[in-house]
């Protein structure tokens, strides 16, 4: 129930976040080995930033699997730590959104341009917080 819990959070952030409007690529057809055009820089980032939010969401979960380890001969402390490592992650999301927003702030919203600092905000954030998560119980 955790995990589905924990997957709908990072889902229903990611779905507020800023998308792409025009060009829709399937993921496996979009090729960002060479980034020739702005749409296609704003759709790689916007994939870069969707697989990011997976790696997350992968790392919280790989976390519970360690405290459950951790925590064996205390399975009840073992829960109150994971349950206050989700009320954290869930605070750290909504901190991470509304930073992003603030810097896009001088770009009007809606624009390709917002879209993609917004995106770009999300995965160098994500990369720390997974980090941050990767150390804990190590």
């Amino acid at each position: 129930m955790r995990l589905l819990h924990i997957f709908l959070l990072v889902f229903s952030a990611t779905s507020c976040m800023a998308q792409p409007t025009k060009t829709i690529f399937l993921a496996d057809e979009l090729d960002c080995t060479d980034i020739t055009t702005s749409p296609q820089l704003d759709d790689c980032v916007h994939k870069e930033m969707m697989n990011s939010n997976a790696l997350l969401l992968t790392e919280f979960v790989n976390f519970e699997k360690r405290a459950k380890r951790v925590y064996a001969a205390d399975l009840k402390l073992g829960k109150e730590l994971i349950a206050v490592v989700s009320e954290a992650q869930d605070a750290w999301i909504t901190f991470r959104d509304r930073t992003c927003k603030i810097e896009a702030f001088e770009i009007e919203k809606e624009t390709p341009a917002y879209v993609t600092t917004v995106n770009s905000c999300v995965i160098r954030l994500n990369t720390a917080r997974i980090e941050e998560l990767k150390n804990l119980l190590r």
